[in-house]
């Protein structure tokens, strides 16, 4: 497993996570992995866009977007 370093996070933001962290009753770094997972596994903009490109005759699933950004709404912390 690789390591991240980020720097320059503001200290109201660091602050703010640290916050969620302890609400969700994991580490700082367990909360960081978990919501960088989550991130990961959800389709860009741009890949929608792509996927909808490629379907180009028929419909674009309405549920597929908005599936989406209901995700984005509602972010998985645990």
């Amino acid at each position: 497993m690789a390591d991240l370093n980020v720097r320059g996070i503001p200290d109201d933001v660091l602050a703010r996570l640290k916050e969620q962290a302890s609400l969700e009753g994991v580490s700082l770094s367990e909360w960081v992995r978990i919501t960088l997972a989550d991130r990961a596994a959800r389709p860009t903009a741009s890949e929608l866009m792509a996927r909808r490109a490629e379907l180009a005759d028929a419909a674009q699933p309405r549920d597929e977007f908005d599936r989406y950004y209901a995700g984005r709404l509602h972010r998985r912390t645990a």
